[in-house]
């Protein structure tokens, strides 16, 4: 199974298990990838138009209240996950007190990283703070760059691009690997100085996964 084809199971997975959240939230991350294959990106336009009407049949039948959400967040690990990626949708405007206190009581690493790339992504001009690797950091979503517009990433992608042109399934691994790293850094971003290193450092990883990492140079020098 492909890459693509994994991702598309997941979306399917969560439409049939009815977590429309969860499959927006995949969705939304595809959709930040600076390159989508044509047919690939078709069928996740389609299957967003899918997700799109359930969620609004949903809303008609009474859209879970932010209350149910905030009590979420403060729950397991998978249930603060799904919280975040729900809550991303909604005006984060109303519950900055609320999500400021969570944010600062070591929350569910993944379900940070989305609500600071949607606090970004509205410009919320409010002091956060958050504790990450043991360093605590006081940032202000508005100064803060959102993944999909971080130049260490699209550059980083460029490189990746170029490096593995001819191992598809590789690159879409260290693709993904790259986004998600991304996600992790926040509220830091990578800059452009950061991309060729990052990339490295991804495909580095997944070619040490499949007992490869012997390929690294030749696989740059290639299309040096």
């Amino acid at each position: 199974m492909s890459y693509y084809d994994e991702i598309l199971a997941e979306i399917h997975t969560a439409m049939e298990e009815k977590d429309y959240e969860e499959a927006a939230f995949l969705l939304k991350r595809e959709f930040s990838m600076p390159y989508l294959p044509q047919e690939f990106e078709a069928q996740l336009k389609e299957l967003e138009r899918q997700v799109r009407f359930a969620r609004s049949e949903t809303k008609e039948r009474g859209e879970e209240p932010i209350d149910s959400l905030l009590r979420k967040l403060k729950g397991k690990p998978q249930s603060q996950l799904s919280a975040a990626a729900a809550l991303c949708d909604r005006n984060l405007r109303t519950v900055l007190e609320e999500l400021k206190d969570w944010m600062s009581k070591d929350p569910q690493p993944e379900a940070a990283s989305l609500l600071i790339n949607a606090l970004a992504e509205q410009e919320i001009d409010a002091e956060f703070t958050i504790t990450r690797n043991g360093v605590e950091y006081t940032f202000t979503p508005e100064l803060v760059t959102p993944v999909a517009q971080s130049e260490g990433l699209r550059q980083g992608l460029t490189y990746l691009e170029t490096w593995l042109m001819k191992e598809p399934s590789l690159l879409e691994l260290a693709r993904s690997l790259l986004v998600a790293e991304c996600y992790n850094a926040l509220p830091l971003s990578y800059e452009a100085g950061d991309a060729k290193m990052l990339a490295e450092q991804c495909m580095r990883t997944v070619l040490r996964s499949m007992d490869m990492e012997d390929r690294f140079d030749s696989l740059i020098s290639e299309t040096v």
